[in-house]
């Protein structure tokens, strides 16, 4: 769900690239890959704490009354 005027530039980003690309579909797989090189990329947790968070919410659903 996105505004139209966000459509709008996606489209306008999209239509800047499709004359590079053999296909309309290659184009906007084009202007995502671009907007995700762009974004800013999240500090990626370590497995253990991905492990231990994972831990401690399957603990926390295990008590008596706690809401998920």
């Amino acid at each position: 769900a996105m505004s139209e005027s966000d459509w709008a530039r996606f489209e306008a980003r999209v239509h800047e690239h499709a004359a590079h690309t053999p296909t309309q579909a290659r184009a906007y797989g084009e202007t995502i890959a671009r907007l995700l090189d762009a974004a800013p990329h999240p500090v990626e947790p370590s497995p253990a704490l991905d492990w231990l968070d994972w831990e401690r919410r399957k603990s926390l659903r295990l008590l008596p009354g706690h809401i998920n």
